[in-house]
Formats: structure tokens, sequence, C-alpha cells
């Protein structure tokens, strides 16, 4: 959203889903709580992904990839290579483990794990960006792109994981993608919907009462929804379909509602910088972890807080060096 006006309650909502990453990453039991965290937190940013999604012409896919996917390459990269270097430098022998660390962050997918397991997202996240930006390009009916991303959903579902169909996992989470290209779609097709009804009350009873129903009856037994995308592991194509719109309304009026409450500026501040959290809170909580009895909470803190600071403190340094940059000709 570069150069336009930011959106508050997109960015709390997206601060939301990425306190619920963490929370899930260091939550320790797989109860209802931490399963229905994974009904909707990575859907919610595939969501947030497709909301200004616009088609393209065929000379502006240079455009395209030159302001939005190098960008997101770099930073994947560009943190990753960062971590990986940190990996290697504990490990006993540092030059095979750097190697092999190398070579999962290209592979990508279900390869990332560790410090840089988090990073799967953007493999399937940019996968997902640019075939739906072809869909949106070449494909005019709204009706046939609902029907190419929702059989993409149900072919992608359909097998229970890629090692299991193919022998080994798919570069980057590739048959993932089929599933978040579905919730992109979603997320580009509904904004307009969900957007004019952020403020109904009546709208928000009827996505919480959806909601709850749903987390009741997972947690009475009767379903048991795992929705984890990373490993593939879906356990009902239907639920996997509308729950986590549900959910995914339900928090996008949660933080329509917050937006007007003393949260705002934290939530917001938390909501434009949540890259930085996903690329660096599982190594916060490999340090933390060496520090400290584990705390999952203090985990989840840690987590978020911590690449907040880093990210505040290389501002400040990058700050400091334009200044000094600019006072230096005139001292001389």
């Amino acid at each position: 959203m570069a150069g336009k006006r930011r959106i508050a309650w997109i960015d709390i909502a997206k601060a939301i889903g990425i306190i619920a990453v963490v929370v899930g990453h260091a939550y320790p039991e797989h109860d209802t709580f931490y399963k229905v965290l994974y009904w909707w937190h990575m859907p919610l940013f595939f969501m947030i992904g497709g909301f200004f999604l616009r088609p393209l012409q065929l000379g502006q896919f240079k455009t395209f990839a030159q302001h939005k996917l190098i960008p997101l390459l770099r930073e994947y990269f560009g943190f990753g290579l960062f971590l990986t270097l940190i990996s290697a430098w504990v490990t006993p022998n540092r030059w095979q483990g750097l190697g092999q660390g190398l070579a999962d962050l290209i592979y990508g997918g279900t390869h990332l794990n560790g410090v840089l397991s988090a990073f799967w997202y953007m493999t399937v996240y940019i996968l997902a960006l640019v075939l739906l930006t072809v869909i949106i390009s070449f494909v005019p009916q709204n009706w046939l792109r609902w029907v190419i991303v929702t059989a993409a959903f149900l072919l992608g579902t359909a097998y229970s994981n890629a090692p299991a169909l193919f022998g080994f996992s798919l570069p980057g989470d590739a048959d993932v993608t089929l599933c978040a290209l579905f919730y992109m779609y979603a997320g580009r097709e509904l904004f307009r919907y969900q957007r004019q009804r952020l403020h109904s009350k009546w709208w928000l009873g009827v996505v919480i009462g959806l909601s709850s129903v749903g987390i009741m009856a997972q947690q009475s037994g009767v379903f048991d929804l795992r929705l984890y995308l990373k490993s593939h592991e879906i356990t009902s194509r239907s639920l996997a379909l509308i729950l986590p719109l549900i959910l995914c309304s339900a928090i996008f009026m949660l933080a329509y509602w917050l937006q007007h409450t003393p949260l705002v500026d934290g939530l917001t501040f938390i909501g434009k910088h949540t890259m930085i959290i996903m690329y660096l809170h599982k190594l916060v909580f490999a340090i933390f972890q060496q520090l400290t009895d584990g705390s999952w909470l203090l985990l989840a803190v840690a987590g978020i807080m911590v690449p907040l600071m880093v990210m505040v403190l290389h501002e400040r340094l990058r700050e400091s060096q334009q200044r000094l940059f600019w006072l230096t000709p005139r001292l001389q």
C-alpha cells in the first residue's frame, strides 16, 4: 500500500493475525484453542494479500515483478540468509550446516524448519500472488475465476500430502498454493462486501454466532478440524472452505471496532511490521528457550516485542546515518 493512505482496520487485523501466529508457535498443547488458531491465522494473511489485487495488462507484468515480487524475494532471501548463517554457526559441522541451510532456503516449503520454519508462508504467498494475478488478468468472468480457485482448493485437498503422493515435498510447498489461491481470491472478492458491513452489528452477531458454533462443535467432538497448511494436514475439505472465511470475517469486524479504542496505535504499529515478526520470532524463541524456563506466554511476548525492538533500532540507526550524511558536507 505504498503511496496510499493506510487503512487502520487492515493493519489491526494483520496485528491480530501475527499475534495468533506467534502464540500458535509458542503454545504447547494441541487442544481446541490451538486448532482454532490454525483455522484462520494463515488464511487471514492470504485473504488480506488478495484485497487490492488488480488485473494487469501484458505489458504491466514487468512492473509487477519489479515493484511487488522482487522486494518480497529480497526480504525472504535477506532474512533467510541471515538466519541460515546463525544456524550454521552453532552447528558442529558449520560448512555442512550452511550448505544444507542454503539448499533448504532455495527449495522452501516443508524443507524450512527450526528458525526458518515460518518462511514457508512467503514461498506459498509469492506463488499464489503470481498465479492469482494471472488468473484475474486473463480470465474476465468472475464465476469462472471462482470455479478455478475452488477447483484448485479441492484438488489441493484431495490427498494427504505431497510426499505421500509424489514421494517428495514440492518446492516452495507449491501444492499448498492451491489452497492459498482460494483464500486469496475470496479476500479479493469479499473485501468490498465485507467493507460495507464492518459497522453492522447485525452482521457482527451473525459471524460471531457462526464462529462460536464451529468452536463449540470442535470442543464437543462433533468434528475435529485440523487445518495445518504447511504440513498439508486438512481433515475436512468442506469445513476448511467455509470456517476460515467466517472466522476471518469476525477478525476483520473486531479490527474495525478496535480502531476506535485506545489500542489502535499499538495494534496498527504491530500490523505495519508483521513481516519482521514473522521472520524473526522463531530465532527469538530459540534464544529465550536457552535463557528461561520456556513459558509459552513469555515466548509469545518476546517473539512479538523483540523483532519490533530490532526494527525500531534499525530505523533509528538509519535516520542517524542520513542526518550525518547531510551534515558532513556542511561541516567540511
